[in-house]
């Protein structure tokens, strides 16, 4: 899992190495013209050699996620750390966002296998009948045909005392007859009824005294 990075350059006293690995792209042709090795996210850079493998040079100690960039593949990035204690001593492990601090090590040099292409675009649906009863307007425009053609028939096969109930109520519903608003206080708050005058009688007995 570990291994010995050679010493490339010195700069102003400083160790620079070299990060290597390959890359395994079967079914795209020429990809290595279209693929970059980035680390770091562009800090470092390197490129693929006709065989797959790759340097990334003149790189100082420390901690990089190394990435391979390619048009048409996504491939899962990998941490690779270079120990300045250790005369360049590097470990590779895989990169996890979810749970940083796991630590799970992979081989070093890198091997990045690239299988099938990446699909960045989802399939477009297409029209089944099925859609069309899935639809939330399919009840809605099915309950009143349903309600226009079963119902009558459904009235007409019950008993004739419910049908009348029925009937009845769909006329009271239809004519409703309200009672009178000073009838409903006078009940509501437990008044007595005031007697009608009658005009009819008021007006004999009028004439009878003359």
């Amino acid at each position: 899992m570990e291994a010995v990075v050679s010493t490339q350059s010195t700069v102003a006293g400083e160790a620079l190495y070299e990060i290597r690995g390959q890359i395994i792209i079967s079914n795209d042709p020429g990809w290595q013209s279209r693929t970059v090795i980035s680390a770091n996210f562009g800090e470092y850079l390197g490129y693929a050699q006709q065989n797959g493998s790759f340097i990334i040079p003149n790189v100082k100690p420390g901690s990089y996620i190394v990435e391979v960039l390619h048009p048409n593949f996504l491939i899962a990035p990998v941490r690779v750390e270079i120990s300045s204690k250790t005369s360049g001593r590097i470990r590779a492990r895989k990169v996890d966002y979810v749970q940083p601090n796991e630590v799970v090590l992979v081989k070093y040099p890198l091997m990045f296998r690239v299988g099938e292409k990446t699909n960045f675009f989802e399939k477009r649906e297409t029209w089944h009948v099925s859609d069309i009863l899935r639809s939330p307007m399919v009840p809605m425009l099915v309950l009143p045909i349903f309600f226009m053609l079963i119902l009558p028939k459904l009235k007409d096969m019950q008993d004739p005392d419910t049908k009348k109930e029925i009937e009845d109520a769909s006329k009271m519903m239809s004519n409703p007859q309200m009672p009178d608003m000073s009838d409903m206080l006078t009940s509501l708050f437990g008044g007595t009824k005031k007697p009608k005058k009658s005009i009819t009688s008021s007006g004999s007995s009028s004439r009878g005294r003359r």
